[in-house]
């Protein structure tokens, strides 16, 4: 459909709702009056359902049927590249469940290398939050040269189980396989800890072998009154390979290793048992000579060379023998004066850490950009622990004071982390001092030259940022001698440092502001163009957050903002009038520009060459990538525009070829190459599989909200729709969905709707948009989704009796507010959902430790104030005040680890649905989180939703748990096979 089209259609729509709602029907049906389209019938035949049996139309011709074991046979592409000179591609695939491989490609040719990488598609058995439980594959590593690829492999599947199930079975190690792409031979090496390749080289590759000895550490078994030596951590055997001659040399007791970026140097440490050879080394890599820059029994620590490899830092306590040894910052030239060693020196000594601090072991350690200072962290010394055994008699408690900056919850969940906290020091090397320049209420941001500090103080504003009006004060600090200047006092928003270091850029009462730190003049940027740079579709009750930043050209010179559709170049003196960069086509097109930087490694965009930029068609959802220039007038150029998602472009570092994905929503999003971004072919077929499954379509659809307002949602249809026929409906959501139109979706299961295999069942899928007004989150809700679903009724192949609808977490709460004011739903399943406002306002985020009073005053609640400003809101928007009217029957997961929502807010559903003797089914999934993280519970609660939906839309038979549920002493036979007494099964 043209602009010209669509926005015909958009005129008859809107008249057409227009009259639709003046005749009221927008009005849902009372319910203390017989419903009209759906809902129980006054004696039904079937207590759980409803509707007559309706039976999915037969799967298409030559089509398999979507189970749930077939959702582990698609595959991910996940960890791709180029190799610098263009002619490879490199990626892993793997399955949901299984051993995956590696994949390398000719980028000019058929050649294709492929090797297994292990059990890279693990399964999550245990709930957890935290990310780091998600297993994911390393990506594999392209020497620089482009002639080899190293990467991880892992241990197979079954050693993997054997482990997990077997008592005593040791953990199995990885290795690492090197590829040689003269020929795709792979050389195998078992137990290796960690490998390095050096980013200019393409030589040497180095590699960490596991430790297999099982010797105690240095100290242990020593003789009866021996003095105590510091527990160090002992080195294990690095090899050094040179790749093309396939040679090894061995260094033992390494703890650590780095190459520099030319691959001049090896850097590493040693620490061995009995102390013999202990020190940190440098190798040079072109005669082999070895230099010692500093020995001694000791522990070493972050080695590291600046960007040129003529210098190195590192840490170490040598020659402190107390039993608890401090570290002090060393640094060396390894290109000294004439007649000087190469050894490195005591630059920072740990006596000159400030009282209370001490030079952090594991803090960050790094050169400047520049490679003029070092960058070293300060920590806290560690508390006395409390001997256990001490607290047995004494009170337990926590005390929450009003004054606290963090409430006792929040404290606890970042406790660790600032038990560990360290604080940014500069040692320039010009001058031989150093400076302390963030401390426990400032975080800093140095330059790449070291002589420009940008702090970020936001402790004064802690207490209002619990219900989410904080702020932040700037301050500009001398690197010399740790002076602050305040630029900027009370700041919603982040403040930058230009990556020159010349100008502190922020957004200030919806304008862009710069503030010149050679002369300290504060300049607003943006307040003379006709258009915003704050969002302007932004819906929340608090203030609208900026487009953002494009990047800076060369010397800080000029500054890329954008607007919702365009980018603006922009002059950070404030002097040279802003020009519009893409020349107003975005806003006049409904393409939204945003600039891709294929080089993240150089903080400007080259003025010299073509600026690339991503767009994004507002109304079709088409993508594609555009070229213009700074500096010269004229309009973007297009490149690419297509009907599909074209995302993740790379760019080999030497050479003009580029990689990126294609997707539809038929589509994966295989991987494409050319030596044009216009003119790339497939290289990647990660499912071919897909084509034996069904796998319906997908299209935009238009509606009036209840105010008129033009609103757009996705509605997926079964493979082989038939629009003379009627099918249930499922309708899921999630604010707005109608981004992901080009998305490819692959059939999965958990506590969301997944439109291809509720497709594959036979339902038809809708998802809405949903747009927003202050203090009126469920109203909003209904007069956006309610007028969608009608105007698809209306056009006569949804069923209204067969009607479902689900959401999770935020759409879970909008789905229980929504069978409060209408019946037009013959099934319901709002999980993770909120049902009282007020008793949600004053609980915890247990995830974050974070009061929940923010979501509800400025954030995705839209309340838009505290409970005591607006009790009637918290109120009119709770579903649990109103479930008295509910007649749709729900199911709904409420897990009581949840770190979001607090479950018990499941609880007051469950236990006002009990008392009103409405239909519910509450499933707890214990231990687990928010979004179920165990496989099997995201498994089963996907089974149960099909189970359900299937009951209440299809008619079908219930399934025990409906029927008589899973008493307590019952809890888990229903998942596996018991023995009975008498033998058999």
């Amino acid at each position: 459909m043209n602009r010209s089209t669509h926005a015909a259609h958009h005129r008859a729509v809107r008249a057409a709702s227009a009259a639709a709602l003046i005749a009221g029907a927008f009005v849902a049906p009372r319910l203390n009056a017989q419903p009209a389209a759906v809902g129980p019938s006054a004696v039904p035949a079937n207590p759980y359902t409803s509707v007559s049996r309706w039976t999915p139309p037969p799967l298409p011709a030559g089509k398999k049927p979507i189970t749930q074991d077939t959702y582990d046979e698609w595959r991910t592409i996940s960890g791709s590249s180029l190799s610098n000179d263009g002619k490879w591609a490199a990626y892993t695939l793997s399955p949901v469940v299984g051993e995956g491989e590696l994949v390398v490609r000719a980028t000019a040719a058929a050649t294709e290398y492929r090797a297994p990488r292990g059990f890279t598609g693990r399964p999550q058995l245990q709930p957890a939050a935290d990310s780091a439980a998600q297993f994911s594959a390393q990506p594999a590593q392209f020497s620089a040269d482009g002639k080899f690829v190293a990467f991880t492999i892992y241990a197979s599947r079954s050693d993997v189980e054997r482990a997990r199930t077997r008592r005593g079975t040791p953990a199995p190690r990885n290795g690492l396989g090197i590829m040689n792409l003269t020929d795709g031979t792979v050389t195998r090496v078992a137990g290796v800890r960690s490998y390095r390749l050096a980013r200019n080289g393409g030589r040497f590759l180095a590699y960490l072998l596991e430790d297999t000895t099982s010797a105690p550490r240095n100290g242990a078994g020593s003789p009866p009154g021996a003095p105590v030596a510091p527990r160090r951590e002992n080195g294990v055997t690095l090899v050094l390979r040179d790749l093309a001659a396939g040679t090894d040399q061995r260094i033992d007791g390494v703890t650590a290793f780095a190459f520099d970026d030319d691959e001049k140097w090896l850097g590493y440490t040693v620490t061995t048992r009995d102390g013999a050879g202990n020190g940190a080394f440098v190798r040079a890599l072109a005669s082999g000579t070895v230099t010692p820059l500093l020995t001694g029994q000791a522990t070493y620590r972050g080695m590291t060379f600046d960007r040129k490899g003529t210098q190195v830092a590192l840490l170490s306590d040598v020659g402190d023998s107390t039993p608890k040894p401090k570290m002090a910052v060393y640094h060396a030239s390894l290109v000294p004066a004439k007649g000087k060693p190469v050894a490195a020196r005591k630059i920072v000594a740990a006596t000159e850490a400030p009282a209370g601090l001490l030079i952090a072991e594991r803090g960050a350690l790094s050169f400047t950009r520049e490679g003029n200072g070092v960058i070293f962290s300060l920590g806290n010394v560690p508390m006395d622990s409390i001997p256990a055994d001490s607290l047995v008699d004494k009170a337990g408690y926590d005390l929450w004071h009003w004054k606290d900056t963090q409430i006792q919850p929040q404290q606890k969940v970042s406790a660790n982390r600032d038990r560990n906290r360290t604080y940014t020091a500069l040692y320039t090397i010009a001058s031989g001092k150093w400076t302390q320049l963030a401390n426990d209420s400032l975080r800093v941001t140095v330059s790449d030259d070291g002589r420009r500090v940008l702090g970020i103080n936001a402790v004064e504003y802690a207490i209002p940022q619990f219900w989410g009006e904080g702020a932040s004060d700037v301050y500009l600090i001398d690197p010399a001698t740790g002076a602050r200047t305040l630029i900027a006092k009370g700041l919603d928003g982040n403040a930058q440092l230009s990556p020159g270091g010349n100008y502190v850029t922020w957004f200030e009462r919806g304008q862009w502001v710069s503030y010149a730190i050679a002369t300290g003049k504060k300049s607003v940027l943006t307040d003379k163009l006709p258009v915003k740079f704050q969002d302007e579709e932004f819906d929340s009750p608090d203030v609208p957050p900026p487009y953002g930043l494009g990047g800076w050209s060369t010397g800080d010179k000029r500054v890329l903002m954008y607007d919702r559709f365009d980018v603006w170049e922009v002059d950070p003196a404030g002097v040279v009038a802003p020009r519009n960069l893409t020349d107003g086509e975005g806003r006049r097109a409904g393409l939204t520009f945003r600039v891709v930087d294929l080089d993240r490694e150089d903080p400007f965009l080259d003025t010299t060459q073509p600026l690339l930029l991503r767009a994004v068609d507002s109304l079709t959802k088409a993508t594609g990538f555009w070229r213009d220039r700074m500096g010269v007038d004229g309009k973007p150029e297009k490149i690419v525009m297509a009907d599909r998602n074209l995302n993740g472009l790379q760019k080999a570092r030497n050479a003009e070829q580029y990689l990126l994905t294609q997707s539809t929503y038929r589509e994966f999003p295989d991987l494409y190459t050319g030596a044009s971004v216009a003119a790339t072919v497939k290289i990647s077929n990660a499912n071919p599989q897909d084509a034996e499954y069904p796998r319906g379509t997908v299209e935009l659809v238009s509606w009036l909200n209840g105010d008129g307002i033009p609103l757009r949602g996705l509605l997926h249809k079964p493979e082989n729709f038939d629009p003379s026929k009627q099918y249930p409906m499922i309708v899921y959501f999630y604010e707005k969905l109608t981004d992901g139109l080009h998305n490819y979706v692959a059939p999965s299961g958990r506590n969301t709707v997944n439109p291809l295999v509720y497709n594959s069942l036979g339902y038809i899928v809708f998802q809405p948009d949903i747009i927003y007004t202050d203090g009126q989150p469920g109203p909003s809700a209904a007069k956006s989704i309610i007028p969608g679903v009608q105007a698809l009724i209306a056009k006569g192949f949804v069923d209204p009796k067969r009607v479902g609808i689900t959401g999770q977490s935020w759409g879970g709460y909008q789905s229980a507010y929504l069978i409060t004011v209408t019946n037009m739903f013959a099934a319901a399943v709002p999980n993770a959902t909120v049902v009282n406002m007020t008793s949600a306002y004053g609980g915890i985020r247990w995830q974050s430790g974070l009061a929940r009073a923010f979501q509800y005053e400025h954030t995705q609640s839209r309340i838009g104030g505290s409970l005591w400003q607006y009790p009637e809101r918290f109120v009119e928007n709770s579903p649990l005040f109103k479930l008295d009217r509910v007649t749709t029957p729900v199911l709904f997961m409420a897990n009581d680890n949840d770190g979001a929502v607090p479950w018990y807010q499941g609880i007051e559903f469950y236990v006002a649905m009990r008392r009103l003797q409405k239909e519910a089914y509450m499933v707890v999934y214990n231990g687990d989180e928010h979004n179920p993280t165990k496989r099997a519970n995201q498994k089963d609660i996907d089974k149960k939703m099909i189970e359900f939906f299937a009951v209440k839309l299809q008619g079908a038979d219930a399934p025990s748990w409906m029927v008589r549920g899973i008493p307590f002493l019952e809890k888990g036979r229903d998942q596996v096979k018991m023995s009975n007494p008498n033998g058999g099964k």
